[in-house]
């Protein structure tokens, strides 16, 4: 199985796998303490911190659904009926890196000026409902090419 839906895990039983290491810091909720009303003096650092994070869990995923047997590459094969599903959410990926990559690049130069945040928050928390919104349809994608129509249900 792909590192995005692993095997599933019972502890204790030989021969399946260990639960990965938990992230340090859950992304979103780092991207989204930065954002917060009552941000913490640090602010431009956990919006760095959180994106870094985004990018690398990006390019994670990307490999996984776009790489040499990748979750979509088993999709068009196993269901050529959802190729148009496959192509929107590749063409996802380019914007999501794209945006992620602007505001890194914002980040990066950023002053812990409260009136940039203002600025730049609409930005951060449209880029993390598109990040949720594109992971929802992956699943979705997957469930869709494994669902079997059993056919006779009304």
């Amino acid at each position: 199985m792909s590192p995005m839906y692993p095997a599933p895990m019972y502890p204790g039983v030989p021969g399946t796998p260990t639960a990965p290491p938990p992230r340090a810091v859950d992304t979103l909720a780092q991207l989204r303490g930065g954002l917060s009303a009552s941000a913490p003096a640090d602010w431009v650092e956990q919006l760095r911190s959180g994106l870094r994070q985004l990018r690398d869990e990006l390019r994670e995923h990307i490999a996984a659904t776009e790489g040499p047997n990748g979750l979509y590459d088993e999709v068009r094969r196993s269901d050529p009926r959802l190729a148009c599903a496959v192509t929107r959410l590749r063409r996802e990926h380019g914007k999501l890196s794209d945006t992620v990559d602007e505001l890194s690049a914002w980040a990066s130069e950023a002053e812990e000026d409260p009136s940039r945040l203002n600025a730049v928050r609409p930005r951060i928390r449209a880029l993390l409902k598109q990040w949720g919104s594109h992971r929802r349809r992956d699943t979705q994608l997957a469930y869709d090419a494994v669902s079997l129509d059993l056919g006779g249900q009304d």
